[in-house]
């Protein structure tokens, strides 16, 4: 528990009129007592000044107060603006150093997966069926299959990395087409 003091010294001690400290009281500064008719409001400081640190905090990180976009001062606003303009600059440098890819290229990247893997279980059947007709021992089926997944997983790898390779290449095939320096610069970056 701080020092209690009165409305007045409260202000003084904070540089605020005392009509500014009422108006904190308003908005839930936290007293100690008193305020009633001909009783002066009684403040600890600690409490007052915990209070409204806190208040700024909440006031900085758009919790408080917000109008109806979520912004509550010119400093807020300022502060969403420049956030805004580093996470565009930060997604323009990614872009150009290959960190980041367009959404149609990374979506045909998906389907190319999917098609891979979706060929390799369709064929999965008619790999199997004969030699696990004649196997009765659940161990020996089991390996079996396990066999023939591990064999999707490698061949689908594979493929996928061939898919790679050929996407480089034709990146590196634009860079060198604009003047960029290819491969070099996004491997040096990281």
């Amino acid at each position: 528990m701080g020092k209690i003091v009165s409305k007045k010294e409260f202000g003084e001690l904070i540089g605020k009129s005392p009509r500014w400290i009422s108006k904190l009281i308003e908005d839930g500064l936290p007293t100690a007592g008193g305020g009633g008719r001909g009783v002066e409001v009684q403040i600890d400081s600690e409490a007052a000044i915990s209070w409204l640190i806190a208040r700024e905090v909440r006031r900085e990180m758009g919790e408080e107060g917000d109008d109806e976009d979520g912004l509550n001062s010119a400093s807020t606003e300022d502060r969403l603006l420049k956030k805004a303009r580093r996470e565009k600059l930060q997604i323009e440098i990614d872009t150009a150093r290959g960190r980041l890819l367009p959404a149609d290229t990374v979506a045909q990247i998906l389907v190319s997966v999917a098609a891979v893997y979706a060929t390799q279980l369709d064929a999965l059947p008619s790999r199997c069926a004969a030699d696990l007709a004649v196997i009765d021992d659940p161990a020996t089926i089991r390996a079996r299959v396990f066999e023939e997944t591990r064999r999707i997983r490698a061949a689908t790898a594979d493929r996928l990395e061939r898919r790679a390779s050929d996407f480089a290449a034709d990146l590196d095939e634009i860079d060198r087409a604009s003047g960029e320096d290819g491969p070099g610069a996004a491997a040096s970056d990281g």
